[in-house]
């Protein structure tokens, strides 16, 4: 595993993350929505897309967020049969870091497949 993060600001409420993670299409997240895709086997997905549906602040512990968000994206793998796309609904938990990062805990990286 590694870890990842995005820096969002400090002091921020769930809706205000939201908002944050929301803006420019989700790109915030793109870097760790493509480390954590689960339906591929390899690191050529394209992200176009990320939505984030809901962001929850852990009341009990402040520092703990969970985050539900859509990714859509796409593989050119080179063989016109092979080619893919699709999105994929995740939910993943960060830490809120008290100089205003979300830090991921992410697979480390794939290795690139030819399946042609």
């Amino acid at each position: 595993m590694r870890e990842m993060s995005v820096l969002v600001g400090l002091g921020l409420d769930a809706d205000q993350l939201q908002q944050v993670l929301h803006e420019n299409g989700g790109r915030f997240l793109y870097e760790v929505a493509h480390a954590l895709l689960d339906d591929h086997a390899d690191d050529r997905a394209e992200i176009y897309e990320v939505k984030v549906d809901s962001v929850a602040i852990n009341e009990d512990c402040p520092t703990q967020v969970d985050i539900d968000f859509e990714t859509s994206w796409s593989i050119y793998r080179g063989c016109e049969e092979r080619n893919t796309a699709g999105s994929e609904y995740q939910h993943e938990r960060a830490t809120y870091e008290a100089d205003g990062r979300l830090v991921f805990l992410a697979p480390l990286a794939r290795k690139h497949v030819d399946p042609c």
